[in-house]
């Protein structure tokens, strides 16, 4: 069975081979139990899962977002070492570097995918008020640019995208079934977006409709569940790459795309 090259000997890290991997997007792979199942260290990842919770009280509910980039990538590298001190390996983690030309270079074709998706969007009269985004029309072209190419891809992809695609599920996987894994850490992603979404609901062209408890329930339920999609969309492009930079590449495309066709339809449509 192949090896990490950064596991340093530690089998007890591995669960699923190299080959197993770069396979893991193909659909008669996500039923298989791993070959040698491990202990997935709960006490570890709950450490990971608790301290993603509190970073995400604080940067929604006390931090400026000029400071999301230092605390976030702070929080990064903490979990990273609480998962390398529990065995889990960079392969797990698909941050292998032997796999990141191929993570931009599937990332990069997903981004191109979203952007024509975005600007067929913005192009069309039916679907240009949806990218009436308050909060866009409150900021500056300059903020917007920053938000859009320096904060979303580092404090908001990067990070996310390295927690629970590249962390959690790689922590996860090493004794469950990748379908199982997969749901339950994109279950988290979607959860994890009940902060933000109370945030700026009332900012959204879409948070128009929202009136009264049940209206916020519903449109946090329905947060939780197309967040929780969109996190199966990046896992199967961090799958088929078999590199987390694919998905923090979609991710980016996704988030940082629909900011800039925002841009595009308030200060030049």
């Amino acid at each position: 069975m192949p090896r990490d090259i950064s596991a340093r000997g530690r089998d007890r890290a591995w669960s699923w081979s190299l080959d197993d991997w770069d396979r893991m997007w193909r659909p008669q792979m996500w039923l298989r139990n791993p070959p040698e199942p491990e202990d997935v260290h709960i006490l570890h990842l709950g450490l990971i899962l608790a301290l993603a919770s509190y970073a995400n009280i604080i940067s929604n509910e006390v931090l400026d977002e000029i400071w999301h980039i230092p605390f976030h990538l702070g929080i990064m590298g903490l979990a990273i070492v609480i998962a390398r001190t529990a065995g889990t390996t960079w392969t797990s983690m698909g941050l292998r570097p032997d796999r990141i030309g191929r993570g931009l270079k599937v990332g990069g074709a997903v981004i191109g995918l979203i952007a024509l998706v975005i600007a067929i969007g913005v192009a069309l009269p039916i679907t240009r008020d949806l990218f009436r985004d308050e909060r866009i029309e409150d900021a500056s072209v300059a903020w917007v640019l920053f938000q859009a190419l320096v904060r979303v891809p580092l404090a908001t992809a990067l990070y996310e995208e390295v927690l629970f695609r590249g962390i959690v599920f790689g922590m996860l996987v090493r004794r469950m079934k990748p379908l199982v894994a997969g749901v339950v850490s994109s279950v988290l992603f979607g959860l994890w977006h009940i902060l933000p979404t109370l945030d700026t609901i009332g900012t959204n062209p879409a948070g128009e409709v929202v009136d009264g408890p049940i209206g916020y329930t519903v449109a946090i339920l329905l947060a939780v569940a197309s967040t929780a999609l969109a996190g199966v969309g990046f896992l199967l492009v961090r799958l088929y790459a078999n590199s987390t930079y694919a998905a923090v590449l979609a991710h980016i495309g996704t988030n940082s795309t629909a900011m800039l066709g925002s841009l595009v339809v308030i200060y030049w449509l």
